[in-house]
């Protein structure tokens, strides 16, 4: 299962890969046959596996709902990561992202994301994606806006971002 926009391939981690990424991160040029970017996989990534491997062992409907790695087409590099914090609940997921240093300021945060969201409301259960990040992180508060994504308010220092199905992204 893979999501292919113009210069992405967005592909979910697997149990096996995120078990391999937790033993040894650097091994993933070798399982992925790309090249290697010292700095993925990042922290966030890192200790999201763990739990990601319980819920993925529990509950097989998880796949897709947890992290997707983005691969650059014509690089044949992982430039980052993707995906959601577990399946709908209510009718919500959360999106959360991580784009290299190297990699960044190119569009490709925003290619991403609105591959994802289209992948996400494609889906039964889901009309509302949700994302937070600090107000210090301008960049990424930019890319979400900029992909459809309103400040709907702050929780816990973060401001809270959403977009809807029904108004927002309807082809």
């Amino acid at each position: 299962m893979n999501i292919e926009n113009q210069r992405l391939i967005m592909t979910p981690i697997t149990i096996s890969q995120a078990q391999q990424l937790m033993v040894s991160p650097e091994s993933y040029p070798d399982w992925l046959k790309v090249k290697y970017d010292s700095l993925w996989p990042d922290d966030g990534l890192k200790a999201m596996l763990p739990i990601y491997v319980e819920a993925l062992e529990n509950d097989g409907e998880e796949f897709g709902f947890g992290p997707w790695i983005i691969l650059h087409k014509h690089k044949d590099m992982v430039i980052g990561d993707i995906g959601f914090k577990g399946k709908p609940v209510d009718g919500v997921v959360e999106i959360g992202y991580f784009i290299s240093n190297i990699h960044r300021n190119q569009g490709y945060a925003k290619e991403a994301i609105d591959s994802m969201v289209h992948w996400a409301f494609s889906q039964d259960g889901v009309e509302t994606i949700a994302a937070r990040c600090t107000s210090q992180n301008v960049p990424s508060c930019k890319v979400l806006e900029a992909n459809g994504f309103k400040r709907t308010g702050e929780q816990d220092g973060l401001i809270v971002f959403e977009a809807h199905k029904k108004t927002s992204w309807q082809r």
